[in-house]
This record gives structure tokens, sequence and C-alpha cells, in this order.
């Protein structure tokens, strides 16, 4: 595969590889796997972040309940 870079960009790759003593190819082929694993990562969806917390949420039983802090009368503002 070729992936066309901008000069600018290419330079920093180069830059870098120098710096850390790598092969620029295998400096690159790193980058853009880290970058698809963190895309992975970030691509999800709202419904599946909902489905799972609702799982815990139901492992958690021994939990005593939720007491919002702010509406105490301790932290009322005056």
């Amino acid at each position: 595969m070729t992936i066309d870079l901008s000069e600018q960009l290419t330079v920093r790759l180069r830059d870098l590889a120098d710096q850390q003593g790598r092969d620029l190819d295998t400096l690159v082929e790193e980058a853009v796997r880290r970058y698809l694993e963190d895309a992975a990562i970030t691509d999800v969806q709202p419904a599946d972040v909902a489905a799972t917390q609702e799982k815990l949420a139901g492992e958690l039983t021994d939990l005593a309940p939720w007491a919002d802090q702010s509406e105490t009368p301790d932290n009322e503002t005056q």
C-alpha cells in the first residue's frame, strides 16, 4: 500500500524515526496500527454503553442508594 503524505509530515516522521533509531516503515506501520486501535475503542454506540451500564448496575446490589451530594443542606448555596 502506498500512502501520500505532505512533505512536512514526512519530515516529522523521518525525524522521529531517526530520534528513536527506528526504521521509518516500521514507525509508520505502528502509528497507523495505534490509530486504528484507538479509533476502534472510541467507536462505541451509546445504546451499547447504556445496556452495559444497566447490566453492571444489576450486579451492584450491595451498594447503598445514590445520594446527590449537591442537594444536602451542608452544600446549599447561600
